[in-house]
C-alpha cells in the first residue's frame, strides 16, 4: 500500500481527513455568515467558493464535501434558535433553504472538480 491509499480509520488518506474537517468548518462559517447578513448573494457566493475550494483540493468523494458544507446552514439556524443568538433576520429552520444550499454546494464542488480536470489536462 502506498501513502495515497493507506487508510486512516474511515478516511482513505490524510487529505480526506483534512478535507472533512475543512468542509465542516466552512459549512459552519457559511451558516454563521448567513445568520448575520441580509443579502442572499453573500451566502450563495460563500457556498459556491467553499465547494469550489474543496473540489479543487480533493476530487474523490466530492458529494461528501457538498453535504458537509450545506448542513452547516441548518445546524447554525438550530443553534441560533436554541441559544437565542442575535441575528440579522429571525432564525427559522426551512427545509427549502437547506435544499437550495445543498444544490449550491454540489454545484461549487463539482465546478472545482471540473476546474481541476481542466488544470491537469
Amino acid at each position: 500500500m502506498n501513502k495515497q491509499t493507506k487508510k486512516i480509520g474511515y478516511w482513505r488518506s490524510p487529505r480526506d481527513l483534512v478535507c472533512t474537517a475543512l468542509a465542516v468548518i466552512l459549512g459552519l462559517v457559511v451558516g454563521y455568515l448567513d445568520l448575520h447578513v441580509t443579502e442572499v448573494v453573500v451566502t450563495v457566493v460563500a457556498l459556491l467558493i467553499s465547494g469550489l475550494l474543496l473540489g479543487l483540493i480533493q476530487t474523490k468523494g466530492t458529494w461528501r464535501w457538498a453535504l458537509l458544507i450545506a448542513i452547516g446552514l441548518p445546524i447554525m439556524e438550530f443553534v441560533a434558535i436554541k441559544t437565542g443568538m442575535h441575528t440579522a433576520e429571525p432564525a427559522r429552520l426551512d427545509p427549502l433553504i437547506a435544499l437550495v444550499a445543498l444544490v449550491l454546494a454540489f454545484l461549487g464542488t463539482y465546478l472545482g472538480v471540473f476546474m481541476r480536470y481542466l488544470i491537469r489536462s
